[in-house]
């Protein structure tokens, strides 16, 4: 450990780089722009701008040219002011991060007008400072949406791909994407995916980066979603938001309009304003929510069984009586509370901010129609996340500053039983759970499970919880040094450092444990916890530092870049490089094929060597040529590398060796010395102002990615203690090519829109990491597999897109009863995802064509919201309706792969009509229907392949 920090501290400090992974996106905006004499056109030399509210601003040169840097992203006033000459004012200006805001101001002698003007700024349709597609979505946009979560917000925008709660950028897998709030990273470093929720009432602006990015950024093959959290202005501001489907009701009877109450209320309050009255430069923001959800929210139909019982069963047929309720699911109520915040000082020239981020979960699991007697015993689900962050920003001169940034960020998240929670040895304990009322047959035997129809039902006192906790912890920061040189260069240089604390504890099965400890009464603690994946933890779950087989795992992640994004009046063009330095604290096999165990069977330490850091350069170019103020081409190429997710390079040894001694079919093994995936990304697009009010962006966009992880078999050298072993390797790879159109209409009278569509191709030899596993499982020899074919991956949707309009009636308007209220509508669709069809059940399915050559039904969804603003004494209220699925339509978005449909044939194969024959002839044709509607029932009507239903919830909010 010592040597690879000596190595890194080497290598960062030749390139002047001071503490912290991937970039901070905190991003900074900057302000340009030009000052003149609105009669003459002359420029005026030393004009001063002020950004109203803070203490920065410049003066313009010879030329009249003046550059704001470092501005914060959000809506301000910029103030022009010479003397002899009347202040310009433009309001609502909006700045956003890492990208450049043009504002040229008219000046007029003050001889001519008496009083200052001010105007209204209309957010340009264009930025001509941009070489890529722009995906930002600020506060203004959310507050009208009919959609409220980040990860719903993001799938929006063209080329994302959200299914099954996953986003895909681009083709890319879930884990290529990578999550920041306020510049700290929130991305699940073990398993991908985005783990805190971000309140909607805090977020200044989302900035999705979809294509390609600077050498700024990293650490991300697909895409960065980076949120922005407001800060506070000189004015106090506070507001309270409640949102509820709960006015439906609350008893048995929860349908409403086509729809159900699923239990849904969120609270909301914010605060912010000066720290100290009066005092302008030292401000605050604070954020804080709960939300509380008592049933997921799906199309369930529920099940009735009265007297079911299954004469086939002889003497141990069981009687079932069970009415579980459509619409809504039982014991799985879900809430949450958020926290988030931050202080900002303006103490010129040095800038800090304070923030930080709080989300705390309670989930109980849910119970499907099996579990239903035993729904008391449903496990639960805990955690939070925390992050803190403080940035410090020194102005250097209007030409110059540099910022140090450092990170904080805890995440902690746990499964277990409700009653016994963390004491895993009293589980399976047949006396500690007679003691608060459960009945087993033996240690870590449940009761006999009721059946019926070849379906069974849990017992109430049935045990049915796992135990698993995960602990990641972070520290890090990074440094930017940012100089103008000239009016054309930005020049900007800088580095980053992330040190990873990871413990993982998964003990599969408590019951498991406590059988084979009541059956080995001989065996040692290593083969009592025999299937337990810890490091970080010892045998017991107790949290352990030392080193050996238990010590947690601690990987570094570095990175130096420099860029210059030079902005001529016709053309952009932004260069860099970035050097990316990883050590995933892993180890690889001398010899893979003849691995040896010691007495205990666990792997000998001594055959395995550190996997030596991988350093990697990626060069970054982009391009906007502007033909005029109106009509732009712009084009990116980047080449992109990302540690693939740990979890597949990380596994408790115990584990891992009883997966590769046994010999065992695991499809989720572990990887040794994986590299990392690369990713080589091309675009190019064309925009286009018509008239004043609308524009348009056609993007083409091409995906070369590869040594993306797959599963493969090891063979095993003649003579080894193992026959042969399943791991993750690097093997799979991918291309994904179309293109994108947005549409952007300004408001015209009332009404304003947005389109967004994409047209894509996502092909590769594996979705995921385990895709293979079945050709492995069932291939008749023994070579390791290879990706051979090409096919479309299972996130693939040809099809994808968003109409959003949006009818406002302004405070003035000539319908005055109408005045200040307004409606959104949101339309998406999609043309369905890719999936084989295939013939039998189980696991003698046959496939019935090339893989993946069939697609689910086309998926629609009309979403709205509908508000009324108003007054109450000192006080703003808005009143709203927010409906999702207007239509409630049943939007099929998984099938069964033996039909391809919502019902999965067997009732009508073969084997499923002489089944219903047999009951028929043997026991008449009241049995053959309780078997038929038995098995729809449980199979078909309530499986998981439908969208969301109707959902109508109120909202109220009051803002001061």
């Amino acid at each position: 450990m010592f040597k690879r920090f000596t190595i890194l501290f080497t290598l960062l400090l030749s390139f002047q780089v001071t503490a912290t992974m991937l970039p901070s996106l905190m991003a900074s905006g900057k302000l340009v722009g030009k000052v003149i004499d609105a009669d003459t056109k002359e420029p005026l030399i030393g004009a001063n701008i002020l950004i109203i509210g803070t203490s920065m601003g410049s003066a313009s040169n010879i030329d009249g040219d003046f550059f704001i840097l470092n501005v914060a992203p959000g809506t301000y006033s910029i103030r022009a002011s010479y003397i002899g000459y009347n202040d310009v004012t433009y309001e609502n200006v909006r700045v956003y991060g890492d990208l450049t805001t043009e504002l040229n101001f008219e000046l007029r002698i003050s001889a001519f007008e008496t009083e200052a003007v001010i105007v209204q700024s209309e957010r340009p349709l264009i930025n001509k400072n941009t070489t890529g597609t722009d995906n930002l979505i600020k506060a203004e946009d959310l507050a009208n949406l009919p959609v409220r979560d980040v990860n719903s917000i993001v799938s929006l925008q063209a080329g994302i791909v959200q299914q099954d709660g996953n986003l895909y950028v681009r083709g890319s897998r879930s884990d290529a994407v990578a999550f920041y709030v306020d510049g700290v990273l929130v991305t699940n470093a073990l398993f991908g995916g985005n783990n805190t929720s971000v309140i909607n009432n805090a977020i200044e602006e989302i900035q999705v980066q979809s294509g390609g990015y600077t050498a700024e950024y990293g650490g991300a093959t697909g895409g960065i979603v980076s949120t922005t959290i407001k800060t506070g202005s000189d004015v106090y501001n506070a507001s309270i938001e409640v949102v509820t489907d709960n006015f439906v009701g609350k008893n048995s009877n929860r349908e409403f309009l086509g729809g159900y109450s699923y239990g849904y209320s969120e609270y909301v309050a914010t605060l912010s304003g000066p720290i100290i009255p009066n005092e302008k430069l030292l401000n605050f923001f604070i954020a804080g929510s709960r939300v509380f959800q008592r049933s997921p929210i799906r199309f369930w139909e529920g099940a009735n069984f009265n007297q079911l019982s299954d004469p086939s069963r002889g003497a141990l047929s069981d009687t079932i009586n069970l009415v579980y309720p459509a619409g809504y699911r039982i014991n799985q109520a879900q809430s949450n509370y958020r926290l988030q915040g931050n202080i900002t000082a303006d103490l010129n020239p040095i800038l800090l901010k304070l923030g930080g981020t709080y989300f705390q979960y309670n989930n109980r699991d849910g119970v499907g129609i099996g579990e239903f007697f035993a729904q008391n015993r449903a496990g639960i689900s805990e955690g939070y996340t925390a992050t803190s962050s403080l940035k410090i920003t020194h102005l250097l001169s209007e030409r110059a500053f540099y910022d140090i940034n450092f990170s904080w960020y805890s995440d902690y998240a746990v499964n277990m039983d409700p009653d016994f929670k963390h004491n895993i040895a009293a589980y399976g304990d047949s006396l500690e759970n007679a003691k608060i009322g459960y009945t087993l047959q033996a240690d870590g035997l449940n009761l006999s499970r009721l059946r019926a129809f070849g379906f069974s039902f849990a017992q109430p006192d049935e045990q049915q919880a796992i135990y698993q906790k995960i602990r990641q912890n972070s520290l890090g920061g990074n440094f930017n040094l940012l100089y103008q040189l000239g009016k054309e260069h930005e020049l900007k240089t800088g580095g980053e450092f992330k040190y990873w604390t990871i413990r993982r504890y998964a003990f599969g099965s408590a019951f498991d444990f406590a059988n084979f400890v009541r059956s080995n009464p001989d065996a040692v603690e290593e083969q009592w916890y025999r299937r337990v994946d810890n490091y970080g933890y010892d045998l017991g779950g107790n949290k352990f530092d030392g080193d050996g087989l238990y010590s947690p795992k601690h990987p570094i992640f570095g990175a130096y870049y420099i860029q210059d994004k030079m902005e001529f009046s016709d053309l952009v063009l932004n260069i860099g490089l970035r050097l990316d330095y990883i050590d995933s604290d892993s180890k690889v096999f001398k010899d893979a094929n003849n691995i040896i165990f010691d007495e205990n069977g666990i792997i000998v330490q001594d055959q395995l060597v550190e996997v030596d850091p991988i350093t990697e350069i990626s060069p970054r170019l982009g391009f906007a040529f502007n033909l005029t103020d109106i009509t732009k081409f712009h084009a990116q190429y980047g080449k992109f590398i990302q540690q693939t997710r740990l979890r597949d390079i990380y596994q408790g040894w115990i584990v891992a060796s009883d997966n590769i001694k046994g010999g065992f079919a695991i499809q989720t093994p572990v990887g040794f010395g994986l590299r990392p995936e690369k990713t080589t990304s091309y675009e190019l697009g064309f925009t286009q102002q018509v008239g004043e009010n609308f524009a348009f962006d056609l993007t083409a966009f091409y995906k070369d990615i590869k040594d993306q992880v797959q599963i493969r078999n090891v063979p095993a050298s003649a003579g080894a203690q193992h026959g042969g072993y399943y791991v993750w390797t690097n093997g799979d790879f991918a291309t994904t090519k179309g293109f994108e159109i947005r549409l952007d209409l300004r408001r015209i009278e009332r009404l304003s829109a947005s389109i967004d569509y994409t047209f894509s191709d996502a092909s590769g030899t594996g979705s995921a990491a385990s895709t293979g596993f079945r050709a492995i499982w069932q291939s008749p020899t023994t070579t390791p597999y290879q990706p051979l074919q090409v096919s479309p991956l299972d996130f693939n949707q040809t099809h994808r897109g968003s109409i959003n309009l949006d009818y406002r009636f302004s405070a003035n308007d000539e319908v005055s009863w109408l005045s200040n209220s307004g409606a959104n509508l949101l339309f998406t669709f999609n043309s369905g995802h890719n999936f084989t069809k295939v013939e039998g059940y189980g696991n003698g399915r046959i496939p019935q064509e090339s893989l993946n050559s069939s697609t689910t039904p086309w998926n629609f969804q009309l979403d709205a919201r509908i508000d009324k603003s108003f007054s109450i004494g000192p006080f703003n209220a808005n009143l709203y309706l927010w409906v999702i699925n207007v239509l409630n339509i049943k939007n099929v978005q998984d099938v069964f792969i033996q039909t391809g449909t919502i019902d999965d044939g067997y009732l009508v194969s073969n084997e499923g009509s002489a089944r219903i024959q047999a009951y028929r002839s043997l026991y008449g044709e009241e049995v053959a229907k309780d078997f038929i509607d038995t098995y729809n029932t449980i199979t078909n009507d309530n499986a998981d392949n439908f969208g969301t239903p109707r959902q109508i919830r109120l909202g109220f909010q009051l803002e001061y």
